[in-house]
């Protein structure tokens, strides 16, 4: 009995060994990537994770990369994504593309995003691609999945419209390196803007868009403020120095040509003294009376 019961088994481990070694290799999902979202790179400071986001009820177009590890012709015919606030979004094909063994192709798929009460923006959701494959001429019909669920995955973040705003202001200061300000009135404005920036920071990892929104616009104005005054007042510094430098030019010039008039009127002053002289020695000398 035992013996058998050892064989059977053996038997159930071969078969499914077996199996598994003669199973077709399956097309796969290579890559799913979200085009054009916001904070793609870095870290968003509120979920402290790097995300995709998208704002409330705007378009979000998902590129995904397949390829067909089947030795049989396969035709895409549907890009589906599926998000954990229960909807699917599907996107079919005008026709369907055929992928021969071995090759790979690109697949994008535009969905419009619902508002933060369907799809919250307090947290990261999960989401899953669907990719359906139907018969071709010789080939099979099937449905690849791969699950982005953030386990070493970027998650998908739909921020509110203050949200969104807020970020994208954070993004336009960070890329603004004023630098050092001659005027004293414009480096205590760009002051003024950096805690500003500061504070909403410190909103937005709170949770408080709309604080941080309110606060990153005030930072942007006295950036702005700044950069004009800056501009009046240096514009106004050079060409008071231009003034001044043409005044010390012409000063010069003129005691230049102050000299020159002197020069020559000494010059001719000795002219007119040795003339004098000479006058003077060619003058008959009176003779004493006889």
């Amino acid at each position: 009995m035992k013996k058998a019961m050892v064989f059977s088994l053996v038997v159930l481990a071969f078969g499914l060994v077996l199996a598994i070694s003669v199973r077709p290799a399956n097309a796969e999902i290579e890559s799913a990537s979200w085009l054009g979202s916001f904070y793609s790179w870095d870290k968003d400071p509120y979920y402290d994770a790097k995300v995709y986001g998208y704002a409330e009820n705007s378009k979000a177009t998902l590129l995904v990369e397949v390829k067909n590890h089947l030795t049989k012709l396969m035709n895409v015919s549907e890009i589906i994504v599926g998000f954990d606030w229960n909807l699917n979004y599907t996107t079919t094909l005008a026709s369907s593309v055929a992928l021969k063994a071995g090759e790979t192709r690109f697949f994008t798929a535009t969905i419009t995003l619902p508002d933060t009460t369907i799809a919250s923006n307090l947290f990261l959701h999960c989401y899953t691609v669907y990719v359906k494959h139907v018969n071709a001429t010789g080939g099979l019909a099937g449905t690849m999945t791969r699950a982005y669920t953030g386990d070493e995955q970027r998650l998908f973040a739909v921020y509110s419209k203050d949200q969104a705003e807020a970020r994208e202001m954070s993004e336009i200061i960070s890329g603004i390196s004023p630098g050092r300000f001659n005027s004293t009135a414009a480096s205590l404005l760009l002051v003024k803007a950096r805690n500003g920036t500061s504070i909403a920071e410190t909103l937005y990892e709170q949770g408080d868009f709309a604080g941080a929104k309110t606060h990153y616009s005030a930072a942007m104005n006295y950036m702005n403020q700044a950069f004009i005054i800056e501009q009046a007042t240096t514009g106004g510094v050079q060409d008071a120095q231009l003034a001044l430098i043409e005044a010390q030019t012409n000063y010069i010039n003129g005691l230049s040509n102050m000299w020159v008039l002197i020069g020559v009127a000494a010059v001719l002053f000795a002219l007119g003294y040795i003339i004098r002289g000479l006058a003077a020695l060619r003058k008959p000398v009176a003779l004493p009376p006889q």
